[in-house]
């Protein structure tokens, strides 16, 4: 810009001088130097004006000519390796990670902090993708102690079981004492079943929960779990009160509600959570979910509405599910999703989840195995056994119709979830990098 000013400037002084010479030879009213050096002054400041203006713009389009030659260096810089520096990349542009996943969760490849520390891991439960067979697998083979909905249940279970034992022996004991036969001994234990229930509800409701405790209870088959339901709000709200994070209870940790668990089941400052998963194609996850739904009247999440449905009408009705994983990531269940939502639900899974894939249970087992410290070899071999293969003695599979890949049912799941396959899509790559990095840290053969 300061060559085209000076440049201007001899331009502007020949412009001045001309018109100082022209008014000298047309001027026949006024002679006086005066008259003269005004108009020199105001030709030379109208050419300083339209100078300043023209090199401005000039400098502009070369500005942006220089912007665009470096366009593609700049975007190279701003995008990122990951740590694994094997060839995934992200932009660097910064996504914060949602305050309690970032505290209460560490970094997935983060050795310094020993995996056999009291950092728990915490799976993330995305239904049907293998996770109930997980659960079930550290159960039986590992057992270990578990959180999930199976305390809870278990737990209800056990109490229904004594007030019947306790209700038969009273009415046992009324009938001989009173020889009373006018009622039928079921109608008996029904009533007295109510009438103990109703005394346990009204005194659950007046104890509060840090009057409550925390324990572990063991199923007729040996499984063992801490008696809180960490699926629900609910369960997981009460768990807190009751300081489940410092109880040391729980072995791992199996929950759909990921963010809701980093915040109120982990302590950043003394129990953190070490993240797993296991991953399903999206569409196939949600075709076997639906007909899985049509019958399991015990689950939550049932809904009457689908033993009616076919999966075609179920695609096409607002009831299909449209990119749960993403939504639950960054906790947005309903409303459209933006692009940086996508790319902080890669964040999270690549700072902090141990990807596991359905489609390769074997190796996701022996994987987790490793990198958790589990080294009981005979508990590997009886979850490969049991839990590795779909369809196995173990495993929670169940046969369904399966949908044409190019057919429109499918094509309609597809195009409501196209967000969750972008991150089923990323943790496949992220599956191949970690398994690079395990083999480079001999944590996995």
């Amino acid at each position: 810009m300061m060559k085209c000013m000076r440049g201007g400037e001899q331009h502007c002084s020949r412009q001045a001088r001309g018109s100082f010479e022209l008014s000298m030879t047309t001027s026949t009213t006024m002679s006086s130097l005066a008259y003269h050096s005004i108009l020199l002054l105001t030709a030379a400041a109208l050419c300083a004006i339209t100078l300043q203006l023209s090199c401005k713009r000039d400098s502009i389009v070369i500005k942006n000519a220089q912007e665009d030659e470096v366009a593609p260096s700049v975007a190279l810089r701003r995008r990122r390796l990951l740590d694994l520096n094997m060839g995934i990349e992200l932009e660097r542009k910064t996504y914060k990670l949602p305050f309690y996943m970032e505290q209460n969760l560490v970094d997935w490849d983060n050795l310094e902090r020993s995996v056999e520390t009291r950092d728990t891991p915490i799976f993330w439960h995305v239904l049907k993708s293998g996770g109930s067979a997980i659960k079930l697998m550290y159960a039986t083979c590992y057992q270990i102690t578990s959180a999930s909905e199976s305390g809870a249940w278990i737990e209800r279970e056990q109490q229904e079981a004594l007030a019947r034992q306790q209700a038969e022996e009273t009415g046992s004991e009324r009938r001989r004492l009173e020889g009373e036969e006018a009622v039928s001994p079921m109608e008996w234990v029904q009533k007295t079943i109510i009438e103990q229930w109703q005394v346990w509800d009204e005194s659950a409701e007046e104890a509060p929960d840090n009057q409550q405790q925390l324990h572990v209870v063991v199923a007729e088959d040996g499984r063992k779990y801490v008696n809180v339901d960490v699926t629900t709000m609910e369960g997981i709200a009460r768990a807190s009160r009751l300081d489940f994070a410092s109880s040391g209870l729980a072995d791992v940790i199996f929950t759909p509600l990921l963010r809701e668990s980093a915040e109120l089941l982990l302590d950043g400052d003394n129990h953190k959570g070490r993240m797993f998963a296991v991953f399903r194609s999206p569409v196939d996850r949600i075709v076997s979910l639906f007909y899985y739904l049509q019958q399991a009247t015990w689950e939550p999440t049932y809904n009457p509405e689908y033993a009616s449905m076919t999966i075609d009408e179920y695609a096409h009705s607002p009831l299909c599910e449209s990119n749960w994983m993403v939504r639950s990531l960054v906790n947005k269940m309903e409303g459209p999703l933006e692009p940086s939502d996508i790319a902080i639900a890669k964040e999270i899974i690549r700072q902090k989840c141990i990807v596991g894939l359905l489609s390769e249970m074997d190796e996701t087992i022996r994987r987790f195995h490793s990198f958790f410290g589990f080294e009981n070899d005979e508990a590997l071999t009886c979850a490969r056994q049991n839990f590795a293969v779909a369809g196995g003695s173990q495993s929670n599979s169940h046969k369904h119709p399966k949908l044409d890949t190019n057919g429109e049912t499918w094509q309609a799941i597809e195009s409501k979830n196209m967000l969750d396959i972008r991150l089923f899509e990323y943790a496949i790559e992220l599956w191949h990098e970690q398994g690079g990095w395990l083999q480079n840290e001999n944590m996995f053969d």
